[in-house]
This record gives C-alpha cells, sequence and structure tokens, in this order.
C-alpha cells in the first residue's frame, strides 16, 4: 500500500510550535528588561558625578543645576571646571527644581514605569525611588 504523503504530522507541528515559543520567549526577556536597562545606565551617569559634587562639598561651594535639563552643561558648582554630564537615555532629565546645596535629582519617565534617582554628595550614595 502506498500512502500519498501530504501535510505535517501532529509531533512536527508541536516542534515548530515549541520552538516559536522559546524564540518568542527570548525576545520578550530582551524587550521587556529595557527600562531596567536604562536605569542602570542613569544610575551610572548619576555615579559618575558624585567625585565632583564631593570635590564642591569640600570646597564648601552650593551646586548648580544644570544649564539644559537633559543635555547637561554648566559648571557643577562655581569653582569647577568640570560640567553636568548629558544623560544617557533619552527619558531622563535633571530636575533643577529638586537641586539643593549638596542633592541633585534625575526623574526618569519609561514607557513601563517612573523613576527618580536621588544622589547626595554628603554621603556619596545614589538612591533609585
Amino acid at each position: 500500500m502506498f500512502f500519498d504523503k501530504r501535510g505535517f504530522t501532529l509531533i512536527e507541528m508541536l516542534l515548530v510550535i515549541a520552538i516559536i515559543g522559546i524564540l518568542a520567549g527570548a525576545v520578550y526577556a530582551m524587550i521587556g528588561n529595557s527600562s531596567d536597562a536604562k536605569t542602570k545606565s542613569a544610575l551610572s551617569t548619576m555615579k559618575s558625578i558624585m567625585p565632583y559634587a564631593q570635590e564642591c562639598q569640600f570646597k564648601e561651594d552650593d551646586l548648580n543645576a544644570p544649564d539644559d535639563n537633559h543635555s547637561g552643561g554648566g559648571a557643577i558648582c562655581p569653582d569647577s571646571e568640570t560640567n553636568w554630564p548629558a544623560i544617557g537615555p533619552d527619558e531622563c532629565d535633571y530636575d533643577p527644581t529638586s537641586f539643593t546645596a549638596e542633592k541633585w535629582v534625575m526623574r526618569c519617565i519609561f514607557s513601563s514605569n517612573s523613576v527618580v534617582i536621588d544622589c547626595d554628595a554628603g554621603n556619596g550614595v545614589c538612591t533609585i525611588n
């Protein structure tokens, strides 16, 4: 008996569905954590400012707010030659209304959540809220 074989077997269909599911899960895992990566990038930028902000505190200078909320610019403090750096993720901005003599704040608004990063030159710590 000779069968005219057409179509796929159930095993072949299940195998293809399983492979597609695994690939979709991997893509979702990479895309789903993009705001975490952006938050870490922003936190890294904020921590890179810390030594300069502490130097200002040592000189008893107050921190200046950046000239532009997103691209930074402007001296960190009156006697500093170091300028505020540009922020990595486009969704993040410095918050000039939250600047004090020793603290600075960055706000990030991602599609899935909002993050506020507070840094304090007095104790040398940046926290994510």
